[in-house]
């Protein structure tokens, strides 16, 4: 279903109908509502106002349309923080926040916990069995504008509690910690400070690394308590969140096994690139490994982005046709209207601010009567697997040992590689099982996990075909380095181990060769491998020179090791030309390239839907005729 997103509060009451017969007349299905409206339902503490909303949900209803209400607990009203000022987030300056704009709550606050207890108890006691009402919406963004991690007393002493549950004891804490490095063993759990405490020198990383997973558990645990309501009170009715993926500060993966399904807002003029539009719808369909929501879909220009380009006719029918051919179940467009108030007026609506169709409008509209003649089926089942997590992510996150050196930039470089050819990825958490895949990827997989290595030795062993990144099973799991031969765990399996890595200063590259034949070149990052005297069946396929370092001899940055029908292959850089197939041509052929700005994502009946993201005419091979800019095509399955 198509919908979008509403504020019936903005705008008059004589209004709303005309807005919801528009809303089917375009073949809108589903309506958000009522996530940011706390200080409309409760202008006084304790004292709520049922009418507007009673009255919303009727008009809507009346019309046909299906309502997602939102839990408004991500825009507390004044009068709360003003009487609790303890509720307002402390930011890693030491600073309490202020009320005004959103997400300035702190998620361990007791008082605000207890507050919205109390606002999305009364919610859902009203509005838990409306069978308008198909689904809640759990907060707004949680962790958005570098929110999830709050350094006030109420976080300070609950880090400290949840470093005891973690550790059981000081000893077993120092020791994991390497706290005799600098004499920072603690004898008093009060001791342990937080990241964001000036220090000479940085902090322990084990320290940083445990309290960005106890603030990702506590903004869990806030979610968690909505949840436990909802399922109490609104029985049969879907639960979701919405995120922004760009917002790592969240363990999404443990945050989506919360919910029913999960929802994220999908801005593509926030991206670098068509593909990493892609990598993200792909993403959090790996959340739960199942279809998801876009909540919020952009439906014209933006306000928040450094130049906010316009957005041509044909774009958000086709953004749109991107994000159902990956995934998306249900696709909501933000927002309705133009707002005439608040922060956000330059973001535009499928109307304009004088309430007359905007282009979206039209595209929406034209968009929903090509669905229901013609549905698009599910994407084909992917063969490939990246293996990603936020744990490491935030690991390298706390050491880059390189300015440039970014998880998420490697990871969607890996992925664009494989965009340009048509192929299917499937974006997962790195200790899913692994069957059904061909080939997987594992993203910078720097912390050691025991169970992890011996689910990658048994699909090896199946016959599957694993790469492992530069910076692989370096570290455990509280940043301590191993003391093995790297990658820990499968070097012996690998027949080769890291022996220097190089951190490339801008300006400098390495040049790769494969034979004799020039590979392209690498900056940023490598590493030097050598194979092992008793290792079988172990090459090294390339070869790496530093142009700026002469001393430095030509060395491995690759080994690739045959494992009965399996592989296991070890990549130590990234290209800076993502076209160079490094990633997509092991083990199989290389694919040919798409042309530039085309998308082919390949169905579950054998067609492939054509996306021309570019400004100028395209020829896919095999295409009967040239894709025009902004084109989207079904191209059907070649004959047998």
């Amino acid at each position: 279903m198509l919908g979008v997103c509403y504020y019936p509060e903005h705008w008059p009451p004589t209004r709303w109908p005309t807005d919801a017969h528009l809303m089917r007349a375009a073949g809108l299905e589903l309506v958000r509502i009522g996530e940011f409206a706390w200080s409309r339902l409760e202008p006084q503490p304790g004292v709520y106002d049922w009418d507007w909303l009673d009255r919303a949900i009727e008009t809507l209803s009346a019309a046909g349309l299906r309502v997602i209400l939102g839990t408004p607990t991500a825009t507390p009203p004044a009068w709360l923080t003003h009487r609790y000022p303890e509720v307002l987030r402390v930011g890693a300056d030491g600073r309490r926040w202020s009320h005004g704009g959103r997400r300035h709550t702190c998620p361990t606050s007791p008082a605000y916990r207890e507050h919205c207890r109390r606002i999305v108890t009364a919610l859902a006691e009203r509005y838990g069995r409306h069978p308008a009402v198909i689904a809640w919406q759990i907060d707004n963004e949680l962790g958005n504008h570098s929110t999830a991690r709050c350094a006030c007393p109420t976080c300070r002493a609950a880090f400290q509690q949840w470093c005891a549950q973690r550790y059981a004891t000081l000893e077993q804490l120092n020791a994991r910690w390497g706290t005799v490095f600098w004499s920072q063993a603690y004898s008093d759990w009060r001791q342990i400070p937080l990241p964001s405490d000036p220090v000479g020198g940085g902090h322990n990383p084990a320290l940083a690394l445990a309290y960005r997973r106890f603030a990702s558990e506590a903004n869990i645990d806030f979610l968690r308590a909505q949840t436990a309501i909802l399922r109490a009170l609104a029985p049969g009715r879907l639960l979701t969140t919405n995120i922004a993926p760009l917002d790592d500060e969240i363990d999404w993966h443990r945050l989506a096994a919360e919910v029913d399904v999960i929802s994220w807002d999908n801005y593509p003029h926030g991206f670098e690139h068509p593909a990493d539009v892609a990598f993200f719808h792909d993403l959090v369909r790996g959340l739960k490994r199942q279809p998801f929501w876009v909540m919020e879909q952009q439906p014209g220009r933006i306000n928040w982005t450094a130049y906010n380009p316009p957005v041509p006719p044909g774009q958000v029918r086709l953004w749109t046709y991107q994000a159902l051919a990956h995934g998306a179940e249900h696709v909501l467009f933000f927002r309705w209207r133009a707002g005439r108030v608040g922060q956000e007026q330059y973001h535009s609506g499928l109307l304009r601010h004088d309430a007359t169709p905007a282009q979206g409008y039209h595209e929406v509209a034209r968009l929903a009567r090509e669905l229901a003649e013609q549905p698009l089926p599910p994407r084909a089942p992917a063969r490939v697997a990246l293996l990603i997590s936020y744990e490491d992510a935030w690991s390298v996150q706390l050491e880059p040992h390189h300015a440039d050196f970014d998880y998420w930039r490697v990871a969607r470089l890996i992925y664009r590689d494989f965009w340009r050819r048509g192929i299917a990825v499937d974006v997962i958490r790195r200790d899913q099982e692994l069957d059904g895949y061909h080939q997987a990827i594992a993203v910078v997989p720097m912390l050691i996990d025991a169970a992890d290595t011996t689910r990658w030795r048994a699909f090896v062993a199946r016959g599957g075909h694993l790469t492992l990144t530069a910076r692989a099973c370096v570290r455990d799991q509280d940043l301590m380095w191993s003391d093995q031969p790297l990658p820990h765990g499968l070097s012996e399996l690998l027949g080769a181990q890291v022996r220097q890595w190089y951190a490339l200063p801008p300006g400098s590259q390495a040049l790769l060769r494969r034979g004799d034949a020039e590979a392209g070149t690498t900056h940023t990052w490598i590493e030097e491998l050598a194979i092992n005297d008793d290792a079988q069946h172990a090459t090294a396929p390339l070869t790496a020179q530093l142009p700026a370092y002469p001393t430095i001899a030509p060395f491995a940055p690759a080994v690739e090791t045959r494992i009965g029908r399996g592989a296991l292959r070890y990549l130590s850089c990234y290209p800076a030309d993502p076209d160079a197939g490094w990633w997509s041509a092991w083990p199989d052929p290389p694919a040919p390239l798409l042309p530039p700005d085309v998308e082919s994502v390949p169905l579950a009946d054998g067609s492939h839907l054509l996306l021309n993201h570019g400004a100028t005419e395209r020829t896919p091979a095999g295409s009967a005729a040239p894709l025009t800019p902004l084109e989207v095509r079904i191209q059907p399955a070649s004959p047998p």
